[in-house]
């Protein structure tokens, strides 16, 4: 950027030298001078070795430098009017052409190279932007999924956690039941257990005596009272061996049976109604533990995810960082670009109109010299 700017600031300076070498050379003053020259030279030729021919042509050259403001020109009017040969005349013309033509090249391959700059830096500013703009809708996208994510885990956890206390309710109460069935059980065993012993020790007199104590017994009839009440009737005994209150001890003895049948029987019931409560706890707590898996299989799940969509977001802030940066890159090369490539489009076009005209000027001087001017033999 910095030798274009050089390149065209000498440029602009030649080309105000060359209008006013031009001004000069084809001023009234300039041609008043070199009438009296030509006028002079003749006068004197045998002083100068400077033909009519040669003036008369040095002055077309001037007209020529005049009309297309070429200082290269005005010099070589000069440097005929000084006695040049045509032929090195004529090499300095090609020459002067040669010059023009490089530097039409070198203004193309500029003008080329910063269009295809600019195209390319303003194609991958617009890929950059897009790409950031894609990476940001993909983090928004990816932190409301993370968001949706913790919400979700969060409850998981109170589910879990309300599920575990639940169990541990469960488990509490089944064993405070356990315990309750127990301890029944346990005080109905040793009440019959009582109830046996109490039941030998009614039993062991008749046994010992081998008397045979029947669970009803024999009734014994009430005592019957002569025509005197007053008094007592008289004891007839059945057996003159005694026998015992068979009666009164059967009656105890068959209650006694009675509440130790019901006492195993309250023990089987115990027994039936445990087991159904254990069914009925291990089917509750079977379905706790089917919830309380699911919710942890569920809940690692949203953890995996929630680590995946995480480092999704973290390599996505990573690229849209590393595109901005690139970005940034290319914001600095467009500068750089418009500094480089600014005079072409200002200056490109009237460079080359002015390099056009030096160079037509340069063809019809070359044409001129070599004897055909406008089409015409000279």
């Amino acid at each position: 950027a910095e030798e274009w700017s050089q390149r065209t600031q000498l440029r602009t300076m030649e080309l105000q030298g060359v209008a006013e070498a031009i001004k000069i050379l084809t001023s009234e003053d300039a041609r008043d001078t070199f009438q009296k020259s030509v006028t002079t030279l003749v006068q004197v030729s045998s002083r100068s070795s400077v033909s009519t021919e040669l003036l008369s042509r040095s002055a077309k050259l001037a007209g020529l430098a005049r009309k297309y403001h070429n200082i290269g020109l005005a010099q070589i009017a000069v440097q005929l009017k000084s006695g040049g040969h045509f032929d090195k005349v004529i090499a300095a013309i090609d020459k002067m052409m040669e010059v023009l033509r490089v530097e039409e090249q070198d203004d193309i391959a500029h003008r080329d190279r910063c269009q295809n700059a600019e195209g390319k830096n303003a194609n991958d500013m617009e890929d950059l932007g897009h790409a950031i703009n894609k990476a940001e809708k993909n983090i928004k996208r990816s932190e409301d999924r993370a968001g949706q994510l913790k919400i979700d885990i969060d409850g998981l956890k109170d589910a879990i956690k309300k599920t575990e206390t639940e169990m541990a309710e469960l488990l509490d109460l089944r064993n405070t039941d356990v315990a309750d069935f127990r301890q029944a059980v346990k005080d109905d065993t040793a009440a019959i257990a009582l109830l046996e012993q109490a039941m030998v020790a009614l039993t062991r007199f008749y046994n010992k005596n081998k008397v045979e104590l029947g669970l009803l017994g024999k009734r014994q009839e009430p005592p019957q009272y002569t025509v005197d009440k007053d008094k007592a009737p008289e004891t007839v005994w059945d057996n003159a061996d005694y026998q015992g209150r068979k009666s009164e001890t059967t009656g105890i003895v068959a209650i006694v049976e009675m509440i130790k049948e019901d006492l195993q029987k309250e023990i089987k019931e115990a027994k039936a109604d445990d087991a159904t409560s254990q069914a009925q706890y291990e089917k509750e707590r079977g379905a706790l533990q089917e919830t309380l898996d699911a919710d942890l299989a569920l809940k690692l799940a949203k953890e995996k995810e929630l680590n995946e969509v995480e480092t999704t977001i973290a390599d996505t802030e990573e690229h849209r960082d590393a595109k901005s940066a690139d970005l940034a890159a290319e914001n600095k090369l467009k500068s750089s670009i418009t500094g480089d490539c600014a005079w072409v489009k200002t200056n490109f076009e009237s460079r080359r109109q002015k390099r056009k005209a030096e160079m037509d000027g340069l063809v019809e001087a070359k044409s001129y010299l070599a004897g055909v001017e406008a089409g015409e033999e000279v």
